[in-house]
């Protein structure tokens, strides 16, 4: 009987890894409010062998995101160990245009609302208040322009995530040119002056995806 056991416990973790990986593709093609139903199909198993593992969406969201919300914070305390706070800057922007040439959701991990602070909300709020600090060090230091907000992070990201999506299977280099050519741009030492910035919750309101439902 253990042997019996032992193995069912390794079928249902196949299933559940197979059911996050083809959440992980769907939710890259389609978005995170993609039915069910698509990511069972293309993981090969049943409805309910999915709601099994995954009672409900937000389990299955923080399943797929959370790591990638860990990879994001992982990247943004490492440029805090840079002494040069325009470096430090610069080397986290260039790491998350580099996340989202490989994983063009990153804008939805960042953006997404959920319903309950779970553990992804958690991890989410730490790399905010971490990039906010690589922020502010890098206007202390006088090298990134005073009228930068965190704001202004998810618009670059929009169109990095534009570019990587229309450009980057046939010219990978266009996110990474565009990216320098915007970090030159808040480099400058004599910028020209900008429109007023939206407001901080007009964006939220604006980039937030739909709540995520408990079950479909």
């Amino acid at each position: 009987m253990a042997r019996v056991a032992t193995r069912l416990r390794a079928d249902a973790e196949r299933n559940r890894q197979r059911i996050i990986d083809a959440a992980r593709r769907v939710f890259a093609a389609q978005g995170v409010h993609a039915p069910v139903e698509e990511i069972a199909k293309e993981a090969g198993v049943g409805i309910g062998t999915l709601y099994r593992r995954f009672p409900d969406r937000i389990e299955l969201v923080e399943a797929v995101f959370l790591d990638r919300v860990e990879g994001y914070l992982a990247a943004a305390e490492e440029a805090r160990k840079i002494d040069d706070p325009w470096l430090a800057f610069r080397t986290y922007l260039e790491q998350l245009g580099a996340m989202q040439a490989q994983d063009v959701t990153v804008t939805d991990v960042l953006t997404l609302t959920m319903p309950a602070p779970g553990a992804l909300e958690q991890v989410r709020n730490r790399l905010y208040a971490t990039q906010n600090r690589l922020i502010r060090a890098a206007q202390r230091q006088g090298t990134l322009r005073a009228d930068f907000t965190p704001e202004d992070i998810v618009l670059l990201l929009i169109a990095n995530g534009a570019i990587v999506r229309q450009l980057g299977a046939d010219l990978p280099g266009s996110a990474p040119r565009f990216l320098a050519l915007a970090l030159d741009a808040l480099h400058t030492r004599n910028p020209s002056p900008l429109p007023d910035p939206p407001p901080a919750a007009e964006v939220v309101r604006a980039m937030q995806r739909p709540p995520v439902n408990k079950r479909g």
